[in-house]
């Protein structure tokens, strides 16, 4: 049994690295890659909605560890089938929001699978002494712990990155200002140039603020149903709002108060001139 046990940690253990890096692949540097956000919206929904395996998981594993009687396994089974659909149903719905072929997938994948997670859980005639227990039990608390110990040192590490790397865009606008007596009116361009260098930031955004500009990007947050907005504007007026409807539709006193545009909290970032918006 020892020896089985410990098979299926090295397993749940590689899967948890696994599913940590989808995780955290947004935050991390590189080329911007599409599909760096919605796996780790998938990582982070799992680690959330999977705590709900955790209890299954760990009484599961102590009823096969301390009991002679095997007739329960089935029960215990029969709870894990129910509470890894209901998950996989969460993760895939959820992950809709963000990519709808990714969410889509998944659901397709759980329609092709669903009796193979029958048999392992409920139909099969083995001794589970430590397979599925291990997994659910390891699996979702190790992505669960990582989301809460890491979420505010990712974004700052892929903030920090970002912001650092605007700074050749920063000095180029100002030159064009120096040579030409005034902002760059766009810099909409097929090819960006100037690269955030973290995975899950596309681009540079860039707009006129009356006499001044903002130079923006947004950012994945750990924390759900929050959207992160980064900001530099170099006097300080640095303005967003939640809706462009808003923008057209709004007088300009409107729109320079706060609590018209739709974010919930601003916050200073450590280098001078930026700043970053949270939109729920």
């Amino acid at each position: 049994m020892s020896g089985g046990l410990g098979k299926h940690v090295a397993r749940a253990t590689a899967l948890s690295a696994c599913l940590t890096l989808c995780l955290l692949l947004p935050f991390l540097p590189g080329r911007h890659d599409a599909l760096a956000v919605p796996l780790s919206m998938m990582a982070q929904l799992f680690g959330i909605a999977g705590l709900v395996l955790v209890p299954v998981g760990a009484g599961w594993l102590l009823y096969e560890l301390t009991s002679r009687q095997k007739g329960k396994r089935r029960a215990f089974g029969g709870a894990a089938f129910a509470a890894v659909t209901v998950v996989w149903l969460v993760v895939s719905v959820g992950t809709m929001f963000e990519s709808v072929a990714l969410g889509s997938l998944s659901l397709l994948l759980l329609a092709a699978v669903a009796r193979r997670l029958w048999q392992c859980f409920v139909a099969s005639e083995r001794v589970l002494t430590a397979g599925p227990p291990v997994y659910l039990l390891v699996l979702p608390a190790a992505v669960g712990i990582t989301r809460v110990a890491s979420a505010d040192a990712a974004a700052e590490f892929s903030r920090s990155r970002a912001i650092h790397n605007a700074a050749p865009l920063i000095a180029d606008i100002e030159r064009h200002h120096a040579s030409n007596g005034r902002y760059p009116v766009s810099i909409v361009s097929v090819n960006p140039d100037y690269l955030p260098g973290t995975i899950g930031i596309a681009r540079y955004q860039y707009e006129l603020n009356g006499t001044s500009y903002n130079v923006l990007f947004e950012q994945l947050s750990l924390r759900i149903g929050i959207r992160e907005i980064v900001m530099y504007n170099p006097r300080g007026e640095h303005r967003i709002s939640s809706h462009a409807a808003d923008v057209i539709g709004m007088t300009p006193a409107e729109l320079a108060l706060d609590r018209s545009r739709g974010h919930n909290a601003i916050h200073a970032a450590r280098q001078p001139g930026w700043r970053y918006f949270w939109f729920d």
